[in-house]
Order: C-alpha cells, then sequence, then structure tokens
C-alpha cells in the first residue's frame, strides 16, 4: 500500500483503490486488477504497481490520451535519435530526456514524469519538446551534470 494520499490529477479528489472494472477501465488485463480511481471523474484512474503504489497519477481519458501523444510523439522522438546514434543507450536517453524536460517545465524530476502530468502540462511538456534535439538534450545533460563529492 502507498504511503502518501494520491489525488486525481483531474481535480485533485483524493483517490481510492478499486478494481479496474469499477473504474471503468476498459484493458482486459486490467479489469480485474487492483487500480487507483478518483470518486468524482468517470473513468479516472491509473495503474498499481506489485507494491500498490500508484503508477502516475489517476486521470480522465482526456489527459490519460494526452499523455500518451506527448510520450509517443515528443518522449519517444527524442529517444529515437538518441537510439540511431548508440542503439544499447535507451536507458540513459530516457534519464536525459526526463531530465531536460524536468528542467524546461521548470518541475521537480519526479513530478514532471509525464504519468503524472494533468492535461495543462501536458500542453506545456509539448511546446518545450516541440522543437528540441537530442543534441539540445545532450548539451542539458552535459551541463546539468551532477558533480561527484570530493
Amino acid at each position: 500500500m502507498a504511503d502518501s494520499a494520491i489525488y486525481c490529477a483531474d481535480c485533485g479528489t483524493e483517490c481510492e483503490q478499486v478494481t479496474g472494472r469499477e473504474a471503468g477501465a476498459r484493458d482486459p488485463d486490467l479489469i480485474d486488477a487492483q487500480v487507483w480511481a478518483c470518486p468524482l471523474c468517470l473513468e479516472a484512474w491509473a495503474p498499481c504497481a506489485t507494491d500498490g503504489a500508484c503508477v502516475g497519477l489517476p486521470a480522465g481519458p482526456e489527459t490519460r490520451n494526452a499523455r500518451t501523444v506527448l510520450r509517443e510523439r515528443q518522449v519517444e522522438r527524442l529517444i529515437g535519435e538518441a537510439l540511431r546514434q548508440t542503439p544499447n543507450g535507451r536507458a540513459i536517453a530516457e534519464e536525459r530526456v526526463a531530465s531536460f524536460l524536468a528542467h524546461e517545465l521548470r518541475l521537480p524530476l519526479a513530478e514532471a514524469a509525464v504519468d503524472r502530468l494533468d492535461i495543462e502540462w501536458c500542453r506545456r511538456a509539448w511546446l518545450a519538446l516541440k522543437g528540441a534535439a537530442y543534441a539540445d538534450v545532450v548539451r542539458h545533460a552535459q551541463t546539468f551534470r551532477p558533480r561527484k563529492a570530493a
């Protein structure tokens, strides 16, 4: 079970754990699984991790769709650029793109995760990544690299 309360990305209401069927999930893998769902927003939910923690923040269909489009068309575009140069570099590319996005949005890294964004933050993230190239991400990583303690 998660230690802190989970809130709906769409309305800010505290969410509860229910089955996917109760939350309105249509994915066959989620119908009988536990999800975090908003008691006010219809079909606003997010999957549970194996430890009961929420994966991202619960959100309705419009916000979940915005997150998917952002991930597929912007985040994966940048990661794809990286993979053309370094085919085995997905993990570092994902980390760098996430850090770049957090910096551009001026949010802490954990809060800038795509699965935690509401629809307005998805729009801001889209604009932040729209004109970016992976070279910009690399420059950011080199500029804001954590310093090792002496």
